[in-house]
């Protein structure tokens, strides 16, 4: 693990789960299998590190460690700080997290999703720019929610948290509502995909990101299973 720099200017939150096979991706798992859900999750968060780490911007990494499995060592290197997810559901967890990095003296925290093979290093610079003169930076997801979240210490409402309708269709509409209603400004990034679903797995087949090296080897392998079931 490397050491923190208190005097960041921003710093991205990763939200992992420790991959364990049917703890990961579970709608996925019902159809490709526990084992390759989990290998395949475990190829995103290495994709997600390289984007980080490409960015230079310094890491805090927020897992859901119950004490029956360890957290690989790589992700462990990867970042700055290493914390144990808090709260309930999700909204409360995201929210504890830019509470916990703003509780540390940083200033602008960009939260993002651990299964987005597309996020690049550009992106990362690119949002924190954009914290520079924006309350709210958010890259929307093609499935109606969002894959990053950026938010100011001067702005932090943990509002924005409440009152949305997680795992659905309206989680980005909501957002923004929430952020007119706290009069929050709002730059939007380009949409990308997250891998949840079978569907989600054959679009990102379909137009793989060549940046994300490690999730495309493991798709590969995937798909020789498919081919030979």
């Amino acid at each position: 693990m490397t050491t923190v720099d208190q005097d960041a200017q921003s710093v991205v939150a990763l939200f992992v789960r420790v991959p364990i096979p049917g703890r990961v991706k579970t709608r996925l798992a019902a159809a490709i299998g526990e084992r390759q859900a989990c290998t395949l999750y475990q190829a995103m968060v290495t994709d997600v590190l390289a984007a980080v780490r490409a960015s230079g911007l310094p890491l805090y990494l927020f897992h859901d460690d119950r004490g029956d499995g360890a957290l690989p060592a790589a992700w462990v290197d990867a970042a700055v700080k290493v914390v144990p997810q808090s709260g309930g559901d999700i909204g409360e967890r995201m929210a504890a997290g830019f509470a916990h990095c703003f509780a540390e003296g940083m200033n602008r925290v960009m939260l993002v999703g651990s299964d987005i093979p597309a996020l690049h290093g550009a992106m990362l610079t690119e949002a924190a720019r954009a914290q520079t003169a924006h309350d709210v930076v958010l890259a929307p997801a093609s499935d109606g929610g969002y894959c990053l979240i950026a938010l100011r210490r001067d702005r932090f409402r943990p509002e924005l948290f409440e009152e949305v309708p997680w795992s659905s269709g309206r989680v980005l509409a909501a957002t923004l509502q929430l952020c007119g209603r706290y009069g929050l400004d709002v730059q939007l990034l380009p949409t990308l995909s997250d891998i949840d679903t079978v569907d989600d797995l054959r679009k990102y087949a379909d137009h793989p990101v060549s940046h994300a090296a490690t999730t495309n080897r493991a798709l590969r392998e995937i798909v020789k299973e498919w081919n030979r079931g």
